[in-house]
């Protein structure tokens, strides 16, 4: 091959790769960040919560202290998910805030219904069957 006719087809394949990585968007199964800031609910209200492999969306959620709101949690993985919710020293084993179904297979859509505590507080919450990648915060104002 001459050396024009490789260069012709090196440059083809970087503008190439270029491209597609100019045109990809927001990808519902890639992380987000909800553009910067958390989700908020209001009293009484619901938020959908996906579970993906291994990660949650949105991962950050900010609700007003005292308020009662209810987590739809679709599990779009295949993997079992769930949502536990910490104590505000950010210990599971002392808080009831497990979703149910507490696994929820692919497909399937959990729920969990809380209520805020009146304190303020930044309230960590995971996946208990991926706990070390799968978390998120739960800021009660």
């Amino acid at each position: 091959m001459s050396r024009l006719r490789i260069l012709a087809i090196t440059l083809l394949a970087l503008v190439g790769a270029i491209a597609a990585a100019a045109c990809g968007g927001d990808d519902d199964d890639a992380a987000d960040d909800n553009g910067g800031g958390p989700a908020t609910v209001a009293d009484g209200k619901t938020l959908e919560i996906k579970m993906f492999d291994n990660w949650f969306k949105p991962a950050d959620i900010t609700v007003k202290a005292g308020t009662t709101v209810t987590f739809e949690l679709p599990n779009v993985g295949k993997l079992p998910h769930n949502m536990h919710i910490a104590s505000l020293r950010g210990i599971y084993r002392e808080s009831p805030w497990l979703s149910e179904p507490a696994g929820t297979n692919g497909g399937q859509t959990g729920k969990l219904t809380w209520g805020a505590p009146a304190e303020t507080g930044v309230y960590k919450f995971r996946c208990d069957f991926h706990e070390a990648e799968m978390v998120g915060t739960i800021t009660v104002e």
